[in-house]
C-alpha cells in the first residue's frame, strides 16, 4: 500500500522532470543564439552597433533600429555566428575612416565588428517611358554602407567594405499604407511595402556580412 502511494506521488514528478528535460533538449538543439556549436566548436563573435542613419526619410520610428534588429535576427537564425547587438556599444570615431586602432578597445571582447550606415532611403516615381512624365508607381531606393572589421589580430583589419543597394517596386494601384498608424511593431506592418522592402534589403546585407565573417574565421 505504501509503495503504491509513493508511486502515485512520484509518477507526476518524474513525468514533469522528463518533460522539462525534453523541452530543454529541444531548445538546445534549435538555439541559434548559443555561443557554441553542438560539437563544442566556438562560433565567431560579432558586434553589431545600431546602424547609422544619414538620410532624411521621416517615419514615426527609427528605420536604422528596425534594419539593425532585422539584420541581427537574420544572421542569428542561421546559427553559425554569435551576434551581439547592444545599445551600449560605443562608436567613438567614424567607423568608416582609415583609423581603426580605437576599435580594439571599444570592442575588446569581440572577434568582429560590423558597421552599417543607411545612406539612401528615397521614394521616387517610376516612369513608364522616357517620353511620358506620368507617375505610374514608385520605387523605394535604398543603400547601406557595410564594413566588417576583423579584431582578432594585433591590428584591426577590414575584411568587407561595400555598398549594398536595393530597390523595391511599389505599384500605384497598391492602396497606400498609413505609416503613422501601421508603424514598425504594429501587427499589420509586416505586410506593408516598406516592411517587405526592408526585409529584402536586410537579407542581402545579412548574407554578405555572414559570408565574409565565416570566410575570415576559416583562415
Amino acid at each position: 500500500m505504501r509503495l503504491f502511494f509513493l508511486h502515485k506521488i512520484l509518477s507526476p514528478v518524474i513525468s514533469i522532470s522528463a518533460l522539462s528535460l525534453c523541452v530543454l533538449g529541444c531548445n538546445r538543439s534549435t538555439d541559434t543564439t548559443a555561443r557554441y556549436h553542438e560539437d563544442g566548436r566556438a562560433k565567431p563573435i560579432a558586434a553589431v552597433p545600431t546602424m547609422i542613419d544619414t538620410t532624411s526619410f521621416e517615419v514615426p520610428w527609427s528605420i536604422s533600429e528596425e534594419l539593425t534588429a532585422t539584420i541581427v535576427q537574420l544572421i542569428s537564425q542561421k546559427g553559425t555566428i554569435y551576434v551581439q547587438s547592444r545599445d551600449d556599444f560605443a562608436i567613438a570615431e567614424n567607423p568608416f575612416s582609415a583609423q581603426l586602432a580605437w576599435m580594439k578597445k571599444e570592442f575588446e571582447d569581440q572577434e568582429f565588428a560590423v558597421f552599417l550606415e543607411l545612406v539612401e532611403h528615397n521614394l521616387v516615381p517610376a516612369i513608364k517611358t522616357a517620353q511620358s512624365l506620368q507617375e505610374t508607381s514608385n520605387n523605394l531606393n535604398m543603400s547601406v554602407r557595410v564594413r566588417v572589421i576583423d579584431l582578432r589580430g594585433n591590428e584591426p583589419k577590414v575584411v568587407l567594405q561595400e555598398m549594398v543597394r536595393d530597390s523595391y517596386y511599389i505599384p500605384k494601384t497598391l492602396f497606400p499604407t498609413d505609416y503613422s498608424v501601421v508603424s514598425w511593431g504594429h501587427p499589420e506592418y509586416a505586410k506593408s511595402p516598406m516592411s517587405i522592402a526592408h526585409m529584402q534589403l536586410a537579407r542581402e546585407v545579412a548574407s554578405r556580412v555572414g559570408d565574409y565573417i565565416l570566410l575570415a574565421k576559416s583562415r
